[in-house]
C-alpha cells in the first residue's frame, strides 16, 4: 500500500478518517498536494457514502490504486465540495456512483459537468464508469423515475439559470449512454465490487496500453483522420476496421495511437503485435495469439490446444464483451478466422482493428456492410520533419547549419516514417559532412533495415507479380497503365490480376485521373536494389538494365549473359555511337527490349547488328539502325513490334522465315524509308497495323488479304500511297481505317472493306480527287460505328440520299468542312451519340436534323452559327461545346443558352444516371445559381441537416473565367470535398465523346462551363447517415499555379438541384438578359492556325 495520501482536511475530522484517505477541506484545493494526479475519482452522493462507496474505496485501496475520496462528504453525508476540479483532472479513471439523490445536489452535477468534460479532452481522456446504484439507465434516457423526480427539486432552486440547468439535464443523459454497471437489489454488493475492482485494475494496467510507444510525433492529424472515418460509418455494430497501407508506413503506430485514445469506452483492450511474424516463426503461433486476446480481455489464462479449439472460446468468451482489438500485420485469411472470424463473436459495439499490407484481406473474410477500410497516406512534409528533427536532434526542427540537409533527407524518405525514423537515428550526432558522405551512399546503397521492412510484401508475391513489381520499378514507374498492362500481358505476366495484387498490397497505385500507375520512391529503390545485389559490379549478370551507361558496358565488353530479361534504355545520345552490337549474341533470354533513342544518331553509319534475341516478346527501338531485321532473327514468341524513325525498309529479307503466329501489333512509324509493305503471310494473326507517317510507302502487297484477324489500319499521311490491293474483302474483322492525309491515292473499290467499323478519309476535296466510289463504300458498311471526314471540303448538297443507312453509326466527324447545314435526313442516324461540327466555319444553323439519339455535340469556333435547337423541343444532349461561336452568343444570350439547354435536359432527362455539361463564350454566370463567388476558383457551398432528401436531384456547378494565358479545357477540372474529405468519384473534367477534342484555346475571351452532377452517379449512400456541413468545390488546372497566375478575372457558382428547381430554371432562362461577348477577331484567327495539327483526324 502507497504511503500517507491525506490532502488538507481539518483537524477536527482528521481523526475519524479512514487511514490514508485522500481528502479535500471545503476551503482548500487539491492542488496543495505534492502529488496531484490519481489513478480513481469517487464521485457519489452522501447517501451512499458510509455503505457502498466506503466499501468500494477500501477494496480499490487494498488493491493499492490509488484513489481520491472527498472524505467530508463521507463524514457528513454532506454535499460540500467546491474546489474539485483539480482532483477530477488529475484522475486517469472516474466513477460515477449514481444514486437516486445523486440528482438533488449541485455540487454532484457540477463534478459530473467537470468528468465528462475531462472524457473528452484530447489531453486528458479521461475513463468514465458509471455504477447505476439501484437507478435505471433507460429510465434516465426516458426522463423518468426517482432521478427525475429530485432533479425536478434542483431545477426549482435555478429558475434563473436555465443554462446551468439544461447543462446538467444533458450530462446525465450523456452518462446513461455510456455503457456501465448496474447494482440492484439482488446484487451481491462483496461480489459487485470484487469484480469491479478487477475491472478497474485491468483498464489502468492493461497490457496493451502499458506497451504502447509514446513516441506519436507526426499521428495527431492521422489519428484524427482515422477517427472520423470510423464515427462516420453507417453501421453500429461489431465494427472491423482495416488500416492498411504500404510497410513502414506506421500502421501499427496508427492502431496503437488509436487503442491508446479509445480504450476507455470498451470493457478491455487487446493489441496482438506482429501477428504475421508471430504465426511464422512460432510452433502453434496463432494458438499462442488466441490465448494472448482471451487473457488480455478476461485477465486469466486459458488452455487451449489448438486452433479450432481456441476459436470456440474465443465466439464463446467474448460475445457479450465490448471490446477493442487490434489484430497487428496480417498477412493470411486464417489469421482472421482463427482470431475474429464471425462479428457474433464479440459484443456489441466492439472494433476489431485489422492493420494489413495487403487490403484485400478484409472484404475477403467479411460482408461490405461489416467493415470499413482506412488507407494510410505518407506525412506530410511538415510531419515529416518533426518525426526526423525528434529522432536525430531530440527536437521539432533541425539546427539552421542542418536544416538543407534535412530536407534531401525528407525529400529522399518521401513521407515514409520508417526511413525517417531509420535515418534520424542514424544521423544523430553526426557532422554536415558525414550527413553529406551518407546521403552519397543512399543513391547506392539503400539502408538495409529499411529495405528489410519494405522486402517482406515482395518475398510474398507470386513469381509474374514479383516479375511484374521489378519491371515497373526498373522502368515504368509513373508510366501510364494501359500501356504497362500491354507490355506485361506480351510478356506473359497476367496484369490483369498481378497489378491488382500489387495495389492491393500497397506495392503500387493508381493514379485514377491520370491512368498512370505509381509506386513509392523507395520501393522503386528496393526494386533496383534487388536487381543489383545479383550481381554489385556486372550489369551483364542482372535480370534487367535500365542504366544507359550499364548498357553500353555490357555490349561493348560482351560481358551479357543469359541472366538478362529485360532492357529499357534512353539518354544513349549521351553515349559513344560506336556501340559494339555483338553484345547481344549471349543475352538470349531477353524477352523485353526497349530503346529510346530521340536524337536517331544511329541510324546513319552504324555497325550491322549481326544478332538480336529470338526469346523477345516485344520490341520497340526508335531510330532503329537496320535496313532489316538480321536473318537469324526469328522470334516466334514476339508479341508486339514497334519502330519509330527507322531506316526500315523490309522488316525481313529472308525467304525461309517461318510465320510468328504470336505477332499481334506492329507499328512502323516515321519510317520514311519503307516503300513496300509485303509478306504479310509472316504474321497471319496480326491485328494492329500502323504506318503512319511512312512518307515514302507507295505500295501494299494484296497478302494484306490474308490477315483475318485485322482489326486497325492506320495509313494518316502516307503521301505517296498510290494505290490500295484490289480486293480487301477478306479484312472480315476490320473496325479502323484510317487514310488521313493520303494524298496520292486515287481511289477506293466498291467493296474494299465489307466489315469497317470505323474510316477515316480526310485531308483532300473528295470529289476532285476521284474517290468515285467513296460514297457507295460508306453507304453500304452498315456495320460502321465511327466515321472521319474531317477537312474534307464538303460542301452543301454533297452529302448522299442514303447516308441515313448507316445504322450502326454512333461517332461522327465533320470538323473543318465547309458546308453551311446539315442534310433533313441526317435525323435517320438512329444511334449516332458523338458530332463533332468544330470549325465549320460556314455553318449556320442547327436543329430538327439532329437526330434524338445525339449526347455531345462540338461547335466550337463556328464563327456564323446563329440558332442552336428549338428552345422548346425536347433534347437528349448531354454536352454541348460552343465556344468562340460570337454569332450565336449575340442572338441568343450565352447565360439563357446554358440554362434553356439545361432545363431542358432536366425536364425529362433520358438517362438519370448521365452527367450534363455545356461549354460556351460568355462574361458572366447565369443568376439562377444561388451561391456565387467573385475573384476566387473555389466555393462553399452550407448544408442544412435536411438537405439530402429524396427531392434532392444533383449539383449544378458554373465557372466564367478570362486567362491572360492560353490553355486547352481539356486541362481544366474541378476538385469536390466533402468537410475537407475527398468525396469519393475523383476530379471532375469536362465530359466530351470517347475521343476527345481538344478543341480551341481559350485566352482573353470569357468562357463559361455549366455542369450537372446527378445523385444518380454521383451519392454515396451513407451521405444520408452523415453530419456535413458544407462542400467545397475548387475549379483547378493541371498546370497549377501557370493556371491561376495569368486568371484576369474569375466567378464560380453552385446550386444543390431539387425537383423543384426545374420550374424556376425555366424561368430564369426566359428572363435572362442577352449579353454580348467581347471578340477579338485576331485572336481567334491566330488559335485556329495553332490548332489545326489537333484536328487533322
Amino acid at each position: 500500500m502507497k504511503g500517507p495520501r491525506s490532502l488538507i482536511a481539518s483537524s477536527s475530522s482528521s481523526s475519524s478518517n479512514p487511514p490514508d484517505t485522500p481528502t479535500l477541506d471545503a476551503s482548500s484545493s487539491s492542488s496543495s498536494n505534492p502529488r496531484d494526479s490519481y489513478e480513481v475519482f469517487l464521485s457519489f452522493r452522501g447517501e451512499t457514502g458510509k455503505t457502498f462507496t466506503s466499501h468500494l474505496y477500501k477494496a480499490l485501496d487494498l488493491k493499492g490504486i490509488y484513489t481520491f475520496l472527498d472524505v467530508i462528504r463521507l463524514q457528513r453525508g454532506e454535499d460540500i465540495s467546491p474546489g474539485l476540479d483539480n482532483a477530477i483532472e488529475g484522475s486517469r479513471c472516474a466513477v460515477v456512483i449514481l444514486s437516486g439523490n445523486y440528482a438533488f445536489s449541485r455540487w454532484c452535477m457540477d463534478e459530473l459537468l467537470q468528468i465528462l468534460k475531462c472524457r473528452k479532452d484530447s489531453n486528458i481522456k479521461q475513463i468514465v464508469l458509471p455504477i447505476f446504484y439501484h437507478v435505471n439507465p433507460d429510465d434516465i434516457l426516458k426522463e423518468k423515475g426517482r432521478i427525475w423526480e429530485v432533479f425536478q427539486s434542483l431545477k426549482r432552486e435555478f429558475t434563473n439559470n436555465e443554462e446551468k440547468v439544461e447543462s446538467w439535464r444533458d450530462a446525465l443523459i450523456q452518462l446513461a449512454n455510456i455503457a456501465g454497471h448496474h447494482v440492484h437489489h439482488g446484487t451481491n454488493e462483496a461480489t459487485f465490487i470484487e469484480e469491479f475492482v478487477k475491472m478497474v485494475s485491468s483498464k489502468l494496467f492493461d497490457a496493451a496500453l502499458l506497451n504502447i510507444s509514446k513516441d506519436l510525433v507526426g499521428m495527431d492529424s492521422r489519428l484524427e483522420r482515422l477517427k472520423l472515418c470510423v464515427s462516420r460509418s453507417s453501421f453500429r455494430d461489431v465494427r472491423f476496421i482495416g488500416i492498411c497501407g504500404l510497410g513502414g508506413l506506421g500502421k501499427t503506430t496508427l492502431a496503437e495511437a488509436y487503442l491508446k485514445d479509445m480504450s476507455g469506452q470498451f470493457e478491455a483492450s487487446s493489441f496482438l503485435a506482429n501477428v504475421r511474424e508471430t504465426c511464422e516463426k512460432e510452433h502453434d503461433g496463432l494458438v499462442k495469439l488466441q490465448k494472448q486476446l482471451l487473457r488480455d480481455v478476461l485477465k486469466g489464462e486459458h488452455t487451449i490446444n489448438n486452433v479450432s479449439e481456441g476459436k470456440g472460446m474465443i465466439s464463446r468468451r467474448l460475445c457479450c464483451k465490448t471490446i477493442l482489438v487490434v489484430l497487428d500485420d496480417v498477412d493470411h485469411l486464417s489469421q482472421l478466422q482463427g482470431l475474429a472470424e464471425e462479428k457474433i463473436w464479440f459484443g456489441y459495439g466492439s472494433q476489431i482493428i485489422v492493420t494489413t499490407r495487403d487490403e484485400s484481406l478484409i472484404p475477403r473474410q467479411y460482408e461490405e456492410k461489416e467493415y470499413i477500410m482506412h488507407k494510410v497516406d505518407e506525412l506530410e512534409d511538415s510531419e515529416a520533419l518533426q518525426l526526423f528533427s525528434s529522432k536525430a536532434f531530440k527536437r521539432d526542427c533541425p539546427p539552421e547549419d542542418y536544416r538543407e540537409l534535412s530536407a534531401k533527407v525528407i525529400e529522399y524518405a518521401s513521407g515514409l516514417p520508417l526511413a525517417l525514423v531509420v535515418l534520424g537515428s542514424f544521423l544523430r550526432k553526426k557532422t554536415t559532412d558525414q550527413w553529406n558522405s551518407a546521403l552519397d551512399r543512399l543513391k547506392v546503397y539503400p539502408e538495409n533495415e529499411i529495405i528489410r521492412v519494405l522486402r517482406i510484401s515482395f518475398d510474398g508475391l507470386a513469381e509474374t507479380e514479383k516479375n511484374i513489381f521489378l519491371d515497373i520499378a526498373c522502368f515504368f514507374n509513373g508510366k501510364s497503365k494501359d500501356k504497362v498492362m500491354k507490355i506485361m500481358d506480351c510478356c506473359g505476366f497476367f496484369p490483369e490480376i498481378g497489378i491488382r495484387s500489387l495495389v492491393d498490397k500497397s506495392l503500387l497505385q493508381m493514379d485514377h485521373d491520370r491512368n498512370r500507375l505509381r509506386m513509392h520512391d523507395l520501393l522503386e529503390e528496393m526494386g533496383k536494389e534487388i536487381v543489383r545485389e545479383k550481381s554489385r559490379n556486372e550489369p551483364g549478370r542482372r535480370s534487367r538494365i535500365w542504366l544507359a551507361e550499364d548498357f553500353f558496358h555490357v555490349l561493348n565488353n560482351d560481358t551479357g549473359t543469359e541472366e538478362v530479361e529485360a532492357i529499357v534504355c534512353s539518354d544513349l545520345i549521351k553515349l559513344e555511337k560506336n556501340f559494339n552490337w555483338r553484345g547481344f549474341s549471349n543475352m538470349k533470354k531477353v524477352r523485353l527490349l526497349i530503346i529510346y533513342n530521340w536524337s536517331g544518331f544511329w541510324r546513319d553509319g552504324c555497325q550491322e547488328i549481326e544478332y538480336l534475341p529470338n526469346e523477345l516478346r516485344f520490341l520497340k527501338w526508335e531510330a532503329f539502325p537496320l535496313k532489316s531485321f538480321p536473318r537469324s532473327f526469328q522470334p516466334h514468341g514476339l508479341v508486339e513490334l514497334t519502330l519509330e524513325n527507322s531506316n526500315i525498309e523490309r522488316l525481313w529479307d529472308n525467304p525461309k522465315m517461318e510465320p510468328l503466329y504470336n505477332l499481334k501489333s506492329i507499328e512502323l512509324i516515321d519510317s520514311s524509308k519503307i516503300r513496300k509493305l509485303e509478306n504479310f503471310s509472316l504474321f497471319p494473326n496480326l491485328e494492329t497495323l500502323i504506318l503512319n507517317r511512312s512518307f515514302d510507302l507507295e505500295e501494299i502487297d494484296p497478302s494484306i488479304t490474308v490477315l483475318k484477324r485485322l482489326t486497325l489500319l492506320r495509313l494518316k499521311d502516307c503521301g505517296r500511297l498510290k494505290s490500295l490491293p484490289t480486293s480487301m474483302g477478306g479484312l472480315k474483322s476490320l473496325k479502323v481505317l484510317s487514310l488521313v492525309d493520303c494524298s496520292s491515292l486515287g481511289g477506293l473499290p466498291e467493296v474494299s472493306v465489307s466489315s469497317d467499323e470505323e474510316l477515316d478519309v480526310t485531308g483532300h476535296e473528295l470529289q476532285s480527287h476521284g474517290w468515285k466510289n467513296i460514297w457507295n463504300t460508306i453507304a453500304g458498311l452498315s456495320c460502321l460505328e465511327k466515321l472521319y471526314l474531317n477537312t474534307c471540303g464538303l460542301c452543301d448538297g454533297e452529302f448522299p440520299d442514303d447516308f441515313g443507312g448507316l445504322v450502326s453509326l454512333e461517332y461522327l466527324d465533320l470538323h473543318r468542312n465547309k458546308f453551311s447545314c446539315l442534310p433533313a435526313h441526317f435525323n435517320q442516324l438512329s444511334k449516332l451519340r458523338h458530332l463533332n461540327l468544330s470549325f465549320c466555319g460556314n455553318l449556320t444553323s442547327l436543329g430538327p436534323e439532329l437526330p434524338d439519339s445525339l449526347e455531345t455535340i462540338n461547335v466550337n469556333c463556328c464563327l456564323e452559327l446563329h440558332t442552336f435547337l428549338d428552345p422548346m423541343s425536347q433534347c437528349n444532349l448531354q454536352c454541348s461545346e460552343m465556344l468562340d461561336c460570337f454569332e450565336l452568343v449575340s442572338r441568343q444570350g450565352s447565360k439563357r443558352t446554358a440554362i434553356t439547354s439545361l432545363g431542358r435536359y432536366l425536364q425529362n432527362p433520358p438517362k438519370p444516371s448521365k452527367r450534363f455539361d455545356i461549354l460556351l463564350s460568355g462574361n458572366e454566370i447565369p443568376s439562377w445559381f444561388t451561391h456565387k463567388v467573385m475573384g476566387s476558383p473555389s466555393i462553399s457551398l452550407p448544408l442544412d441537416q435536411n438537405w439530402c432528401t429524396n427531392k434532392w436531384m444533383g449539383f449544378a456547378l458554373s465557372v466564367c473565367f478570362t486567362s491572360k494565358a492560353s490553355i486547352y479545357y481539356g486541362h481544366f477540372f474541378w476538385e469536390i470535398k466533402i468537410n475537407q474529405e475527398d468525396w469519393g468519384f475523383g476530379h471532375v473534367r469536362c465530359a466530351g465523346e470517347e475521343e476527345k477534342w481538344e478543341g480551341p484555346l481559350l485566352g482573353s475571351n470569357g468562357h463559361i462551363w455549366l455542369l450537372y452532377l446527378p445523385r444518380d452517379a454521383y451519392f454515396h449512400s451513407e451521405w444520408h447517415n452523415k453530419m456535413f456541413d458544407h462542400i467545397q468545390f475548387s475549379f483547378k488546372s493541371t498546370f497549377g499555379k501557370y493556371f491561376e497566375e495569368p486568371m484576369v478575372s474569375i466567378q464560380c457558382g453552385v446550386r444543390l438541384v431539387y425537383e423543384r428547381d426545374i420550374q424556376e430554371l425555366n424561368i430564369t432562362a426566359r428572363d435572362e438578359p442577352i449579353e454580348l461577348p467581347s471578340e477579338d477577331e485576331d485572336e481567334d484567327e491566330e488559335d485556329e492556325d495553332e490548332d489545326e495539327e489537333f484536328f487533322a483526324e
